[in-house]
């Protein structure tokens, strides 16, 4: 790709993150009807659809007292409440919250700043993905969920630790030794465990790629490449929770208990809530307290199949298609967890580029979030007013719940089938120099299974993802 490109892509990208910026703060000015009256404020972003989190949670969680997160944190049940600076999310997202709330004293420099910060995040995944998948990074730059949801969480920030894991698994033996590359994706999908939850179970399939790819590298190699990427995960993560723990483990805990405690109700968007309806929205706490344990259960469930279904796949090609499975397992969290936010889209994105999935696959998933999104506040903007009736914002709200969880089923099929997409062709095969010493070579006579011994040419985990097909035979370039 040429470099004006890149930065066309790059431009494109910041673009639509200020964008969502002033969508966002058309939310925060208060606007006055002809007879002299004011506007409701759940009637303004409603209309609009420039309500958010970033913006409500900047006076519902009291930022502008520039309280340390988590350290004088509590929880109160009855309703379900975090107080003392503490915020429903992972520790590195309350500290960048924070962080940003600190030079300002309104919600609209906090907006500005959050912003601000932002724009760099933004850039560096578009850079990395179109380092990983060439054109086909245009789908994070210039599709409208950016536009949406740049400024409607903080979600951009695990999506920014993926693509650094993916970056570094797939490319990184370009630069490091394949061990530090582990130690490098590991220590990426930790640290974006400690943003949202969701990258840390990525570095399970990157492990097992480790340990299962067929090749000459010794056994003992494999282990401590696949051990690296556990423990500098594990390790990522605890540096960013263990102080809070040790200091206020009841302020840490406060997170864990108010997402546990959360009901599941339409602002879900779930197909929990919606496929148990009328009982979920007027059963009791026995209810939902069942309807809780399902969704984890399920959750749990699904993506210990999708690993079992990698493993199997590697099992019988010799390359474990980790980055597919990462997708897949994605499309489960998203499916069976008890909430499926809008802006959960964003997490999908590197994978739709990274991954060769056929367009269509990624227009049809677009298409049916934005009915969400579009269902959604149109939907509580005709409550707001007074209409009760049913009207085509449910049908379209409809249309996006159930759309993306058959479309989440779908590309669960769709990235296993994918090949890697690759930015440029790779170059040829490289022996791993780890092998070239003489306990390398001994440990591979002697450790080495039979159905190893015929792979002359050992590859990083990267480069043969990214040489692999899928099972069932060669893909094309779009499927």
């Amino acid at each position: 790709m040429h470099w004006i490109e890149r930065l066309v892509m790059c431009v494109v990208a910041v673009a639509l993150t200020l964008t969502s910026l002033v969508h966002k703060l058309s939310c925060t000015t208060a606007v006055t009807n002809p007879d002299g009256t004011s506007e409701s404020t759940v009637t303004r972003i409603t209309r609009w659809g420039c309500s958010s989190d970033t913006v409500g949670l900047f006076a519902n969680r009291h930022l502008a007292e520039h309280l340390f997160p988590y350290v004088s944190g509590s929880y109160t049940s009855d309703p379900p409440a975090v107080h003392g600076g503490t915020l429903e999310y992972p520790t590195l997202t309350g500290l960048w919250v924070w962080l940003s709330a600190l030079p300002v004293s309104s919600v609209h420099g906090f907006m500005i700043v959050t912003a601000l910060t932002f724009v760099p995040v933004v850039v560096v995944i578009t850079l990395g993905l179109q380092r990983l998948a060439g054109r086909r990074a245009w789908i994070w730059a210039a599709t409208p969920p950016l536009l949406l949801y740049a400024l409607y969480n903080w979600d951009v920030l695990p999506v920014l630790m993926t693509v650094l894991g993916l970056l570094t698994a797939c490319n990184g033996s370009r630069r490091w030794s394949p061990t530090t590359a582990a130690v490098l994706a590991g220590a990426a999908f930790g640290i974006g465990g400690a943003f949202k939850l969701y990258p840390i179970m990525f570095v399970v399939p990157l492990a097992l790629a480790y340990l299962l790819d067929r090749g000459v590298i010794p056994r003992a190699i494999r282990w401590v490449r696949a051990s690296a990427a556990v423990g500098t995960a594990v390790a990522a993560l605890l540096a960013a929770n263990v102080p809070f723990m040790l200091i206020n483990f009841d302020g840490w805990a406060s997170v864990f208990r108010f997402q546990a405690a959360r009901s599941i109700d339409s602002t879900t968007l779930s197909v929990w809530y919606w496929g148990t309806l009328p009982w979920s929205n007027t059963a009791g706490p026995r209810f939902q307290h069942l309807l809780g344990l399902a969704a984890t259960s399920a959750t749990a469930v699904t993506i210990i199949v999708t690993l079992v279904v990698g493993v199997i796949i590697a099992r019988r090609t010799g390359r474990m298609p980790w980055v597919q499975t990462s997708a897949a397992m994605l499309c489960m969290y998203m499916l069976c967890n008890k909430v499926d936010s809008l802006q959960y889209v964003l997490w999908l994105l590197p994978f739709f580029a990274v991954l060769r999935i056929r367009l269509g696959w990624v227009v049809a998933y677009l298409v049916a979030d934005l009915a969400a999104f579009v269902g959604w506040f149109r939907w509580n903007f005709y409550t707001s007013i007074g209409n009760l009736e049913a009207t085509w914002a449910q049908q379209a709200l409809a249309v996006g719940v159930w759309g993306r969880a058959g479309l989440l089923i779908a590309l669960w099929f769709a990235f296993f089938a994918a090949p890697v997409a690759s930015a440029t062709s790779m170059p040829a095969p490289t022996r791993d120099p780890e092998e070239d010493t003489a306990a390398g070579r001994r440990l591979a006579s002697a450790s080495d299974d039979q159905d190893e011994r015929h792979d002359e040419n050992a590859v990083s985990v990267g480069h043969a993802l990214q040489q692999s097909q899928p099972p069932g035979g060669s893909v094309s370039m779009e499927s």
